[in-house]
């Protein structure tokens, strides 16, 4: 299942240009017999993911605040007014 929309935001596919260049990456990296410079390449991916991981939830818990914020305002802007109050405050 490929995700579309994630909280309203349209997820947009990689550029071909990006494609290319991982898929050029890949292939230098099978081609590779220094297994050494692999496996540092690879724990230093698996740090550096971690970095990203940490960045895009505090992203993520920045944005459903936000957005938990404008629908309360918008919830307070529309909620109706009680009739009878409304009839009282107009004669004062």
């Amino acid at each position: 299942m490929k995700i579309n929309k994630f909280l309203n935001i349209d997820v947009e596919p990689a550029p071909l240009e990006m494609k290319l260049d991982v898929e050029m990456r890949c292939r230098e990296i099978m081609e590779s017999n220094d297994i050494d410079n692999i496996k540092r390449y690879c724990t230093y991916l698996v740090k550096h993911k971690l970095d990203q991981d940490m960045f895009l939830a505090s992203m993520l818990g920045r944005l459903v605040e936000l957005e938990a914020n404008l629908v309360v305002q918008q919830v307070r802007k529309e909620k109706k007014t009680n009739p009878i109050a409304k009839f009282f405050r107009s004669y004062k």
